[in-house]
């Protein structure tokens, strides 16, 4: 069987849940069905390597030297005829634009396009660049249910072309053991208490700000606790800002970028994810991966993974009262922490896995669905 060249477009490939996606597909994808490669269009990132090591080729597109290139779907174009490519997969905005007129121009047949959340209404150029584009995908798919309703409404994109694929990932990574009193060392742990983490960008959308406002409280019921921050971007100085601003900057880690997130979901006693939007972030299903008890934000598809009381807690965005009051419940019990960790790994293991998600891809790479 002739195996279809399909190539995914990604802005980089840098540590963050839309990249971790496209990483997964290129694990479980069919082989024999599909030669896959990866085009980043501004950098390489840090899961290049994993990708190369797979035996995928990764590509960089030529930068131009300041400035925003507007032709840079000519040099898409000229990247898709060299490798003969007959499938795109394109991942948020940029890439759909320059990936869908480049495919355009070299003769590319089928072209899927999958939206990572963001908030709606966007900016208004990038809405109607994506409608047009529409016209042109086989499918546009949405990780949520929110999402892809987003699509629809303020796009205005044709529901026959929308549909839903919740993100998966490799549960292998996160079925592991790890020597927490090592970790603690690692990380500068010097307090005796329990751990709060999270992972993730460090930008407003995130909300951060209201966890770190929320640890005054925690600290007052529970003096050794410890809450650690994996992750980088442009609001770090601002969240530094706040942990000392609320007296709380002695019992913060700002651990930066990480690789072992694995890791760390083992040493963490409560994942805690306060965002004020979302798509279906999969950090969330990391931490239902390793058995980590998840408190989040009930904002975009959040609740398609964590059900309030079920197998986590939920509460409203933007505000750190809340969110202290079901850390310190889930930190005071610990058997309902673990009633919620065995919940989510079975639902993780039922619905979340790359392989479902990959499969589901291969159905609309093919045209069968």
């Amino acid at each position: 069987m002739k195996k279809l060249r399909l190539m995914q477009i990604t802005h980089d490939l840098a540590i963050g849940g839309l990249q971790q996606v496209v990483v997964s597909i290129c694990k479980t994808i069919d082989r024999d069905r599909f030669d896959v490669s990866v085009l980043c269009l501004r950098e390489l990132g840090d899961f290049a390597g994993d990708v190369r090591r797979l035996g995928i080729k990764v590509i960089h597109l030529p930068q131009k030297k300041g400035g925003v290139d507007y032709l840079s779907f000519l040099k898409v174009a000229w990247v898709l005829r060299r490798e003969r490519t007959e499938i795109i997969h394109t991942h948020n905005t940029q890439p759909f634009i320059d990936g869908t007129i480049g495919a355009l121009m070299s003769g590319v047949k089928t072209i899927v396009h999958t939206d990572h959340g963001r908030p709606f209404p966007d900016k208004r150029r990038y809405m109607l660049a994506e409608r047009l584009m529409s016209h042109f995908a086989y499918r546009v798919v949405g990780v949520s249910d929110y999402t892809s309703q987003a699509l629809i409404k303020y796009e205005k994109i044709s529901p026959a072309k929308v549909v839903t694929i919740i993100n998966g990932i490799d549960m292998s990574k996160y079925d592991i053991h790890v020597d927490k009193a090592k970790k603690r060392r690692e990380l500068g742990i010097t307090n005796e208490g329990q751990v709060i983490g999270v992972g993730a960008r460090l930008v407003e959308q995130k909300g951060l700000q209201y966890l770190i406002r929320a640890m005054p409280a925690i600290i007052r019921e529970f003096p050794g606790i410890t809450l650690v921050i994996a992750g980088e971007g442009a609001y770090a100085q601002t969240l530094k800002n706040e942990a000392r601003g609320a007296g709380v900057d002695g019992s913060v880690i700002f651990a930066g970028p990480r690789l072992d997130m694995p890791e760390l979901l083992k040493l963490f006693d409560v994942y805690v994810l306060p965002s004020l939007w979302e798509g279906l972030p999969m950090v969330i299903l990391e931490a239902m991966a390793s058995g980590c008890p998840v408190i989040a934000t009930n904002v975009g598809g959040i609740s398609m993974a964590i059900e309030h009381e079920k197998n986590g807690l939920l509460v409203a965005p933007g505000d750190p009262a809340p969110l202290s009051r079901e850390i310190i419940r889930l930190l005071r019990d610990r058997e309902l922490g673990g009633l919620y960790s065995a919940r989510s790994l079975k639902i993780f293991k039922e619905r979340f896995s790359a392989e479902i998600m990959t499969k589901k891809y291969q159905g609309l790479y093919l045209r069968e669905t």
